[in-house]
């Protein structure tokens, strides 16, 4: 995905400072975003697996829809990181998405925040509050064990959750009080810039941090919840 406007100055201003950005790891393609693609990608797998699986036992079932919509929701994912393909087949952008994506590629999620964003939040609420969420409503764990299984199919998850937080919840409150000072300067010295970058994190490409994580929550998600499938059906 896009570069945060914060490394795009960082990088702009310092291009020879020594940071976490490193191209082989952070860039376009890098290891970082291949790692990504290899999670959904694994994750899209297990879940055609689940399906076929409960496709004849919960026929008439409401949660089948809803894990087929899950499904498409990985696959979209998916497709957005690899820009439907463009990534390695080298294409060239059309002419609407050269004029209105923020990267002249092939996806929706640099047209607009609203596709950006939006499905970041929910990835984020998804990723992280899950555990507390079956904590926070143990009465609805208890009317439809099914449903809540799905929400947290393993306690291992948590871990994955905390992490997802540890490097959220400094960006986060930062960014919304507005205290970061911005980037001024640079010396050779620590000044109150690489201070902040370094409590939110931001002195590597967070944003590509983070989108790891969500993929590896849903990779470990899909695992936990086949290994619920296989017990009971």
């Amino acid at each position: 995905m896009k570069l945060t406007s914060q490394c795009l100055s960082k990088n702009y201003l310092f291009p020879n400072a020594s940071s976490g950005f490193e191209k082989i790891i952070w860039s376009e393609n890098g290891i970082v975003e291949i790692l990504q693609i290899i999670f959904l990608f694994f994750s899209i797998i297990i879940w055609l697996l689940i399906l076929k699986r409960i496709t004849n036992s919960l026929k008439k079932d409401v949660f089948l829809i809803f894990a087929i919509l899950y499904l498409f929701g990985i696959i979209y994912f998916f497709l957005e990181e690899i820009s439907y393909g463009q990534h390695f087949f080298k294409w060239s952008s059309g002419e609407f998405f050269i004029t209105h994506n923020n990267q002249g590629e092939t996806n929706i999620h640099n047209i607009s925040n609203l596709f950006n964003e939006l499905p970041r939040s929910l990835l984020t609420l998804w990723c992280s509050l899950s555990f507390i969420y079956v904590k926070l409503f143990p009465s609805l764990k208890i009317k439809d064990k099914f449903y809540s299984i799905f929400v947290y199919p393993s306690k291992k998850l948590k871990y994955i959750s905390v992490l997802l937080l540890i490097f959220f919840i400094p960006d986060f409150l930062i960014d919304k009080l507005e205290i970061h000072p911005g980037f001024t300067g640079h010396t050779v010295t620590i000044n109150m810039t690489e201070i902040f970058d370094f409590v939110t994190f931001n002195f590597i490409r967070l944003s590509e941090y983070q989108e790891l994580i969500f993929t590896y929550y849903i990779f470990y998600h899909a695992l936990f919840f086949k290994k619920y499938i296989n017990s009971k059906i």
